[in-house]
């Protein structure tokens, strides 16, 4: 994780987790009505982290890019927040990366990914955003270093 500058990082933070949201509306349940379990589960993936990622941007931190920032977003969230927030315990935060993964790089030796396993990723997704603003608005994440 890099630190970054932001003028208000509490309305940098709630615009991530607003973002994820609508995401979450926006794609993965338009994929679901529309059979595409696979690219549901990637969006709600997608949404997941964004949401993650409020919680370390709030710290002026976020993830530098490239190989390995989805799993320095995982680490640092599950172990700082997910006893504020369920959703964004390590084995979640580590199923959905794993499956995203097989969702979005085809692989054939993965199991296919149903709609109900589609439901569950929409579900953890939809938990998250609001965890997040949760927590931010209880005001006790503050700047990192």
């Amino acid at each position: 994780m890099n630190q970054f500058e932001a003028s208000d990082p509490g309305a940098t933070a709630s615009a991530l987790a607003e973002r994820a949201a609508r995401r979450l509306e926006a794609t993965a349940r338009a994929a679901l009505a529309n059979g595409d379990a696979d690219g549901a589960y990637a969006a709600a993936y997608d949404a997941y982290r964004m949401a993650g990622e409020a919680l370390p941007a709030r710290q002026l931190l976020r993830a530098t890019g490239g190989d390995g920032s989805h799993m320095a977003v995982e680490d640092a969230v599950s172990a700082q927040f997910a006893s504020g927030t369920p959703a964004f315990a390590k084995p979640v935060f580590e199923q959905l990366r794993r499956t995203r993964h097989s969702a979005q790089y085809f692989d054939p030796s993965a199991p296919p990914i149903t709609e109900a396993d589609a439901a569950w990723a929409i579900g953890k997704a939809t938990e998250a955003p609001a965890g997040a603003l949760t927590l931010l608005a209880a005001g006790s994440i503050g700047p990192f270093g």
